[in-house]
């Protein structure tokens, strides 16, 4: 709610916020829901909010009663990127920083402006652009100033609360 009051996240608009369920078995419900509301108290002896979404059902796999957590992406942020926890390292000053291959193919340092840890990914809002290389692997074995031949990872899927907002990039692993 901070964040969407200081404007970093846009608001999904009313009837548009996406529900993503996860089944009690820890498997991901294949079709997305839309919320229709939710209570604005938090019940203080389980932490759970009530929520009402609706979802189809086609093979009736959703039964009353059913125990389910849900996802919802109530907030987006637009210019945020997801980048791997491992590329991530922090300065002399406690400053977030990376190192990101340019086009060049040479090793620059960029100070970031990360919010919060996503699963295994830092949310990025400033220092990485989208299409830019952050070095993931052999991070000890390169400085800023060095030519490397990066080698391209697939970038990874967005975690499914998060699928629609904007992802990490494209990912590389460096060796000199």
């Amino acid at each position: 709610k901070r964040e969407l009051r200081a404007g970093l996240l846009k608001r999904a608009g009313p009837g548009e916020a996406e529900v993503r369920l996860i089944l009690d078995d820890g498997t991901a419900y294949a079709e997305p829901g839309r919320l229709q509301f939710s209570e604005a108290n938090v019940d203080q002896t389980t932490g759970s909010v009530t929520l009402r979404a609706i979802f189809p059902n086609p093979d009736a796999l959703l039964l009353p009663g059913m125990f389910v957590r849900a996802r919802l992406a109530e907030g987006v942020s637009e210019h945020g990127l997801l980048v791997p926890e491992r590329g991530v390292t922090h300065d002399l000053q406690g400053r977030p920083t990376a190192l990101v291959v340019d086009g060049r193919n040479i090793v620059e340092s960029r100070v970031l402006t990360a919010g919060r840890a996503i699963g295994a990914d830092w949310l990025v809002t400033s220092g990485i652009l989208p299409g830019d290389r952050v070095v993931v692997a052999g991070v000890m074995k390169v400085a800023p100033g060095m030519t490397v031949v990066p080698v391209e990872e697939p970038a990874p899927r967005p975690p499914a609360h998060l699928a629609g907002s904007a992802d990490g990039g494209d990912i590389a692993s460096a060796s000199n």
